[in-house]
């Protein structure tokens, strides 16, 4: 009698025990589709911001080397003139360099570097309206090729992949 019963209890609990249907699986599915959209857009921009911090790194590393050369030789490294046209420095064969920057420009007060960035288009365009007299120090690293991502100026940093 005993048997019996717990015989009959296991069938029992075995036909309360079903699978999940279909609109449950869905449901899940789909909440976890959305958080994986979530996460993956909230790495777009960590990656962004570490391309960021590199670059405004290696303009803190180019701006040390500038000031390390003039606390040697007493004046800033310089390759060639730099003329400001309108609030806008034009420099002499710009044809490898782009905007928003190119290479590091840098003075004794700001630093506007592209992450030694290079491109084959011409042109170059300042952040901002540079105020005729202004004592800029461009660096450019060979070979003049490749694709401008980014720059930083200041704090501010502009990435594109």
């Amino acid at each position: 009698m005993l048997l019996e019963l717990l015989k009959d209890a296991r069938r029992r609990s075995h036909r309360s025990q079903e699978g999940f249907t279909l609109v449950e699986l869905l449901v899940v599915i789909a909440i976890l589709g959305i958080l994986a959209a979530i996460v993956l857009f909230n790495i777009s921009g960590v990656n962004a911001n570490a391309a960021c911090n590199g670059m405004k790194t290696d303009g803190a590393t180019i701006q040390g080397a500038a000031d390390l050369y003039w606390n040697t030789y007493g004046v800033y490294p310089v390759g060639t003139s730099l003329t400001i046209v309108g609030g806008v420095p034009t420099l002499p064969g710009a044809s490898d360099l782009s905007s928003p920057a190119a290479g590091a420009t840098v003075n004794q007060l700001e630093l506007l570097q592209a992450n030694l960035l290079h491109s084959a288009t011409n042109g170059w365009n300042a952040g901002a309206p540079i105020p005729t007299g202004t004592e800029l120090f461009t660096y450019k690293a060979a070979p003049p090729q490749g694709t401008v991502h980014g720059a930083i100026q200041g704090n501010a940093c502009v990435y594109n992949p």
